[in-house]
């Protein structure tokens, strides 16, 4: 007996063994994973579906043990949950089984890559119209809607317009102009002329403003959202919203007043960070040339999304209540939540500029915007002073800066080319 219960030891010793090499090997299998081989890995469909206990445990157990894949990983899921399975309509196992056959079709060739997967998979399920509007996230060679890098890019002109899906150009002469849709989207009143553009039910008709500095303008889109559009900016957005989701692009800075409506959220799009509400009163500063990207709520309530080193790497969300801010350094990638003087922020809207303890260097940048003159400050030194007060916009730039020398030691002067400089006062 005594020999017996030894060889059996002895046995479930190598049982042991093999096991532990057959799971290093699994794991080291693993280890060279990317997202499509992840996604095309059955089990671990199933840990993201929460549908099999053992898939779950030995997934939750790898991810662990495995910190350096948590890229590869993140990017797998992310693309998964970017099809925007109704729940209600369709249990787990169906969702499966739909992925199942989706997966296995897409990937009979591993040269077809994720794009493939996107592809055949549209034919099926519904996409959800996320990241930036974008089509497919993989297809680099076929036209999206909205791209926030590349795909969209600023138009340069010094030309205030309103450019139709159509093609067709309407400048818009006045220093405020103001743009209204009717609920269709096929009737737009600018200033006071009326423009009729072709609307079709089963294409999104895109239109953009620009507004370059010295200019701005205040849009009512076809849902009763007003939209304040200030100079340096441009804005994207459909001509009347036929998707769950009302989404539009801003490139610079606008304040919105969202009409709500509880089934169809509202988001912002920039090209770093994005912001849902469903009716709220908010100002959004995203200009490509400043270090800082700003949201400040006045009223309702607001989530932000930070992009993070590209779509897939993940985003970190933040949730803003009334008079708060949300800054974040587009450099350093640190953001903040701070109790704030909204007025401060959004009274350009209202013709006034509104300052508190702030750089000199930051009131000229906004007045060159507004004014659309360069300001050339000969001393950097000069523009750490800081402002606090008003600034009446209605007045002419020389008499703004008449106030402000009022506050702070400089001089202005005026050269033949239009320009202003800022110098040390003498005084």
């Amino acid at each position: 007996m005594e020999h017996i219960k030894k060889k059996d030891k002895s046995i479930n010793t190598w049982k042991l063994s093999v096991l532990y090499i057959k799971n290093t090997k699994i794991m080291n299998k693993f280890s060279e994973y990317n997202s499509t081989d992840f996604l095309n890995d059955d089990t671990f469909i199933r840990w993201i579906l929460k549908t099999d206990t053992t898939s779950v445990n030995f997934w939750e157990e790898y991810f662990k043990n495995n910190p350096a894949q948590q890229k590869e990983i993140n990017e797998a899921v992310e693309i998964f949950n970017h099809f925007g399975i109704q729940q209600n309509q369709l249990t787990n196992e169906e969702i499966f089984l739909m992925w199942d056959r989706i997966k296995h079709n897409s990937f009979k060739k591993k040269q077809l890559g994720v794009f493939n997967l996107l592809k055949y998979a549209a034919l099926i399920i519904v996409v959800f119209i996320s990241g930036a509007l974008s089509y497919y996230f993989y297809q680099e060679s076929k036209t999206r809607e909205f791209q926030i890098t590349g795909g969209t890019p600023l138009i340069n002109t010094d030309e205030a317009q309103i450019i139709l899906s159509d093609g067709r150009s309407v400048p818009l002469d006045q220093k405020d102009s103001e743009i209204k849709y009717n609920s269709t989207g096929d009737k737009i009143i600018v200033n006071n002329d009326t423009l009729v553009q072709e609307v079709t039910n089963n294409k999104t008709e895109m239109n953009r403003i620009v507004m370059p500095y010295g200019k701005s303008s205040l849009i009512t889109l076809s849902d009763g959202t007003k939209i304040w559009l200030n100079a340096g900016s441009q804005l994207m957005y459909p001509s009347t919203f036929d998707r769950k989701i009302r989404e539009v692009l801003l490139f610079g800075e606008a304040f919105f007043e969202v009409a709500h409506n509880e089934k169809n959220p509202f988001i912002v799009r920039t090209d770093y960070i994005d912001i849902e509400v469903l009716g709220t009163s908010f100002d959004v500063s995203a200009y490509a040339d400043d270090k800082n990207f700003e949201t400040i709520l006045v009223n309702g309530k607001v989530s932000l999304k930070v992009k993070k080193e590209g779509f897939f790497a993940g985003k970190e969300k933040f949730y803003l209540e009334p008079n708060q801010r949300f800054q974040i350094n587009k450099v350093e990638g640190v953001g903040r939540v701070s109790e704030v003087d909204v007025s401060v922020y959004t009274s350009w809207k209202d013709g006034m500029l509104k300052f508190e303890k702030e750089d000199l260097i930051n009131v000229l940048r906004k007045l060159e915007r507004y004014y659309n003159n360069t300001i050339q400050i000969k001393d950097p030194l000069l523009g750490s002073h800081k402002i606090s007060g008003k600034l009446d916009l209605k007045n002419s730039l020389s008499e703004v800066l008449d106030v402000i020398q009022l506050t702070v030691p400089i001089d202005w002067g005026k050269q033949k080319n239009g320009n202003y400089f800022i110098i040390e006062s003498k005084k």
